[in-house]
Protein backbone atom coordinates (compact mmCIF):
# COMPACT_ATOMS: atom_id res chain seq x y z
CA UNK A 1 0.00 0.00 0.00
CA UNK A 2 3.34 2.55 0.75
CA UNK A 3 4.05 2.27 -3.11
CA UNK A 4 -0.02 3.44 -3.83
CA UNK A 5 0.04 6.11 -1.04
CA UNK A 6 3.46 7.62 -2.31
CA UNK A 7 1.50 7.40 -6.01
CA UNK A 8 -1.08 9.31 -4.86
CA UNK A 9 0.62 11.37 -2.81
CA UNK A 10 3.13 12.82 -6.27
CA UNK A 11 0.08 12.89 -8.53
CA UNK A 12 -1.74 14.92 -6.03
CA UNK A 13 1.23 17.31 -5.65
CA UNK A 14 1.41 17.74 -9.64
CA UNK A 15 -2.31 18.63 -9.88
CA UNK A 16 -1.84 21.23 -7.04
CA UNK A 17 1.10 22.71 -9.61
CA UNK A 18 -1.51 23.49 -12.25
CA UNK A 19 -2.92 26.40 -13.13
CA UNK A 20 -6.62 26.26 -12.52
CA UNK A 21 -6.98 26.56 -16.47
CA UNK A 22 -5.05 23.62 -16.46
CA UNK A 23 -6.28 21.22 -13.82
CA UNK A 24 -9.68 21.25 -15.38
CA UNK A 25 -8.16 21.02 -18.64
CA UNK A 26 -6.78 18.08 -17.32
CA UNK A 27 -10.02 16.69 -15.72
CA UNK A 28 -11.81 17.45 -19.11
CA UNK A 29 -8.91 15.48 -20.88
CA UNK A 30 -9.86 12.21 -18.65
CA UNK A 31 -11.09 9.07 -21.37
CA UNK A 32 -12.46 5.87 -20.42
CA UNK A 33 -13.43 4.64 -23.71
CA UNK A 34 -15.49 1.57 -22.34
CA UNK A 35 -17.80 3.93 -19.64
CA UNK A 36 -21.07 4.38 -21.05
CA UNK A 37 -22.14 6.34 -17.90
CA UNK A 38 -24.21 9.75 -18.86
CA UNK A 39 -21.14 11.09 -16.71
CA UNK A 40 -18.28 10.49 -18.67
CA UNK A 41 -20.20 10.87 -22.00
CA UNK A 42 -20.72 14.83 -20.72
CA UNK A 43 -17.03 15.38 -19.58
CA UNK A 44 -15.62 13.20 -22.38
CA UNK A 45 -17.35 14.99 -25.72
CA UNK A 46 -19.50 17.91 -24.65
CA UNK A 47 -18.53 19.65 -22.13
CA UNK A 48 -15.71 22.53 -23.14
CA UNK A 49 -13.93 25.07 -20.99
CA UNK A 50 -14.92 28.40 -21.74
CA UNK A 51 -12.90 30.39 -18.71
CA UNK A 52 -11.86 30.58 -15.03
CA UNK A 53 -11.79 33.48 -13.01
CA UNK A 54 -10.38 33.44 -9.30
CA UNK A 55 -11.96 35.68 -7.56
CA UNK A 56 -11.05 35.85 -4.13
CA UNK A 57 -9.10 33.22 -1.22
CA UNK A 58 -10.67 29.77 -2.28
CA UNK A 59 -13.67 31.25 -5.05
CA UNK A 60 -13.30 31.04 -8.77
CA UNK A 61 -15.68 31.36 -11.28
CA UNK A 62 -15.31 28.65 -14.48
CA UNK A 63 -17.76 29.05 -17.44
CA UNK A 64 -18.15 25.72 -19.34
CA UNK A 65 -20.02 25.52 -22.82
CA UNK A 66 -21.67 22.56 -24.29
CA UNK A 67 -24.87 21.77 -26.85
CA UNK A 68 -28.11 20.06 -25.93
CA UNK A 69 -27.61 16.58 -27.21
CA UNK A 70 -30.66 14.03 -27.91
CA UNK A 71 -29.28 11.86 -25.42
CA UNK A 72 -29.81 14.62 -22.61
CA UNK A 73 -33.10 15.47 -23.97
CA UNK A 74 -36.97 14.01 -22.78
CA UNK A 75 -39.80 13.41 -24.95
CA UNK A 76 -40.35 16.90 -25.78
CA UNK A 77 -37.04 17.29 -27.30
CA UNK A 78 -35.78 19.68 -24.62
CA UNK A 79 -33.22 19.46 -22.35
CA UNK A 80 -34.39 16.90 -19.26
CA UNK A 81 -34.84 18.51 -16.02
CA UNK A 82 -32.60 15.32 -14.26
CA UNK A 83 -29.98 15.38 -17.00
CA UNK A 84 -29.97 20.07 -15.78
CA UNK A 85 -29.18 18.12 -12.17
CA UNK A 86 -26.33 15.99 -12.73
CA UNK A 87 -24.64 18.86 -15.32
CA UNK A 88 -24.66 21.12 -12.14
CA UNK A 89 -23.23 18.47 -9.95
CA UNK A 90 -20.47 17.56 -12.59
CA UNK A 91 -19.27 21.23 -13.07
CA UNK A 92 -19.93 23.37 -10.06
CA UNK A 93 -17.37 20.29 -8.70
CA UNK A 94 -15.32 20.64 -11.02
CA UNK A 95 -15.08 24.62 -10.44
CA UNK A 96 -14.24 23.45 -6.83
CA UNK A 97 -11.08 21.18 -8.12
CA UNK A 98 -9.58 24.51 -10.04
CA UNK A 99 -8.62 26.35 -6.62
CA UNK A 100 -8.86 23.09 -3.83
CA UNK A 101 -5.64 22.00 -2.07
CA UNK A 102 -5.04 18.32 -1.04
CA UNK A 103 -7.57 17.17 1.78
CA UNK A 104 -8.64 20.51 0.86
CA UNK A 105 -11.86 20.36 -1.56
CA UNK A 106 -9.15 18.85 -4.48
CA UNK A 107 -11.60 15.91 -5.52
CA UNK A 108 -14.56 18.22 -5.52
CA UNK A 109 -16.37 17.06 -2.23
CA UNK A 110 -19.81 15.27 -1.92
CA UNK A 111 -23.48 16.91 -2.52
CA UNK A 112 -25.56 17.77 0.75
CA UNK A 113 -27.98 20.02 -1.52
CA UNK A 114 -28.96 20.36 -5.26
CA UNK A 115 -31.51 22.81 -5.78
CA UNK A 116 -32.45 23.18 -9.29
CA UNK A 117 -35.44 26.05 -10.66
CA UNK A 118 -35.94 25.33 -14.32
CA UNK A 119 -36.81 28.91 -16.06
CA UNK A 120 -36.90 28.00 -19.80
CA UNK A 121 -36.82 24.71 -21.71
CA UNK A 122 -33.17 24.57 -23.95
CA UNK A 123 -34.02 22.54 -27.16
CA UNK A 124 -32.22 19.94 -28.77
CA UNK A 125 -29.34 21.52 -30.82
CA UNK A 126 -28.79 24.73 -28.52
CA UNK A 127 -25.63 25.77 -27.35
CA UNK A 128 -25.80 26.71 -23.70
CA UNK A 129 -23.17 28.18 -21.23
CA UNK A 130 -22.83 27.17 -17.62
CA UNK A 131 -21.18 29.26 -15.48
CA UNK A 132 -20.05 28.00 -11.86
CA UNK A 133 -19.59 30.54 -9.05
CA UNK A 134 -17.37 28.88 -6.03
CA UNK A 135 -18.94 31.31 -3.38
CA UNK A 136 -17.68 29.83 -0.80
CA UNK A 137 -14.92 26.86 0.12
CA UNK A 138 -14.58 26.17 4.11
CA UNK A 139 -12.78 23.55 5.86
CA UNK A 140 -16.32 21.04 5.64
CA UNK A 141 -18.77 23.01 3.98
CA UNK A 142 -18.99 24.77 0.24
CA UNK A 143 -21.53 26.38 -1.31
CA UNK A 144 -21.17 27.02 -5.51
CA UNK A 145 -24.63 28.49 -7.61
CA UNK A 146 -25.06 27.86 -11.07
CA UNK A 147 -26.72 29.54 -13.69
CA UNK A 148 -26.98 27.90 -17.23
CA UNK A 149 -27.67 30.25 -20.18
CA UNK A 150 -28.35 30.08 -23.66
CA UNK A 151 -25.26 31.21 -25.45
CA UNK A 152 -27.34 33.34 -28.59
CA UNK A 153 -29.19 35.75 -26.01
CA UNK A 154 -27.68 34.89 -22.35
CA UNK A 155 -31.39 33.76 -21.38
CA UNK A 156 -31.19 32.19 -18.19
CA UNK A 157 -32.12 28.48 -18.90
CA UNK A 158 -32.02 27.37 -14.69
CA UNK A 159 -30.48 28.10 -11.81
CA UNK A 160 -28.91 25.92 -9.37
CA UNK A 161 -27.50 26.37 -5.17
CA UNK A 162 -24.80 23.91 -5.20
CA UNK A 163 -23.97 22.67 -1.12
CA UNK A 164 -21.21 20.58 -1.06
CA UNK A 165 -19.30 18.54 2.07
CA UNK A 166 -15.62 17.78 2.14
CA UNK A 167 -14.77 14.25 2.22
CA UNK A 168 -11.20 12.33 1.81
CA UNK A 169 -10.49 11.36 -1.94
CA UNK A 170 -11.55 8.35 -1.96
CA UNK A 171 -12.85 5.64 0.43
CA UNK A 172 -9.66 3.58 1.45
CA UNK A 173 -7.36 6.29 -0.02
CA UNK A 174 -4.78 7.87 2.75
CA UNK A 175 -5.52 11.43 3.54
CA UNK A 176 -3.00 13.71 2.08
Amino acid sequence: MGDNNDRYAAAFEEFEKLSPEDRLRAVLSIRAPNDQRFTSAFVEQQCKLRDVKITGPNRSLVTFAFRVERWYCNASGTLHGGAQATIYDIATSMAMQAIGKRDFWINGGVSRVLTVTYLRPAPEGEELLLECDVVHMGKKLAMVKGTLRRASDGAIISTCDHNKAAVPTKPGMPRL
